[in-house]
């Protein structure tokens, strides 16, 4: 949702596909919808907390400028009968590449039969199409990774004043800083915090290292 100068909303443009309603308010089923892009102009929906956590995690990859979900793909089977595969998402890349992400439960892998189709399926995908295709599960969320694509959704609404603040405040920053010290640097406690991790979610700044972001990380600027 975007605010503009005269008080009025821009709702977020949610995004369409071909498939059916996603099951939601089902028991035991996790689903939602979230909101994401620059000035939170895009909503999503999500079938399992996984994807939720996926999304976000991609969403937060350097080289990540777009991600769509549920993108139709027709496939053939073995007996030539055309089917539909949604892919959970595709991920368009900085380098103009697409990568078609396929989301399932670790355990349901253990399927040979569910191997199969997915492997047949990722077979028949062309460039035009995607790049590349891989599989993802809950065990590839890197915990450090997914703590900071949370903490960088969670702070993602803009606040001029900090923002400004922080831009000044690493604008002729050479070297790396301690997350801390650029907070004193800044003044405005929390609010300058919140503020160097949007620097962190868009790019302006990275970790040195691939720790999560705390008061005792430090972070550079990226180069150009």
């Amino acid at each position: 949702m975007q605010e503009l100068p005269d008080g009025s909303i821009v709702l977020p443009q949610h995004l369409q596909y071909e498939r059916k309603a996603m099951a939601k308010g089902r028991r035991e089923h996790f689903t939602g919808h979230f909101v994401f892009g620059p000035n939170e102009g895009k909503a999503m929906d999500f079938e399992s907390n996984t994807e939720f956590r996926i999304a976000l995690v991609v969403l937060a990859r350097p080289g990540v400028v777009d991600l769509e979900n549920q993108v139709p793909f027709r496939w053939r089977d073995t007996t030539g009968k055309v089917h539909t595969h949604f892919f959970d998402f595709r991920a368009s890349q900085k380098d103009g590449s697409r990568i078609a992400i396929m989301v399932k439960a670790a355990h349901r892998l253990k399927s040979e039969r569910l191997r199969a189709e997915l492997a047949a399926i990722a077979a028949q995908v062309t460039p035009d199409f995607a790049d590349r295709v891989v599989i993802m599960t809950e065990k590839d969320l890197d915990p450090v990774e997914l703590f900071n694509a949370e903490i960088v959704h969670e702070f993602r609404r803009s606040d001029p004043v900090a923002d400004a603040a922080a831009r000044r405040a690493v604008q002729g920053l050479v070297g790396a800083a301690r997350i801390e010290d650029l907070v004193e640097t800044i003044g405005l406690g929390a609010d300058g915090f919140r503020a160097l991790v949007r620097l962190v979610g868009t790019r302006e700044l990275e970790l040195t290292e691939a720790v999560r972001i705390s008061h005792d990380a430090f972070v550079r600027r990226r180069a150009a």
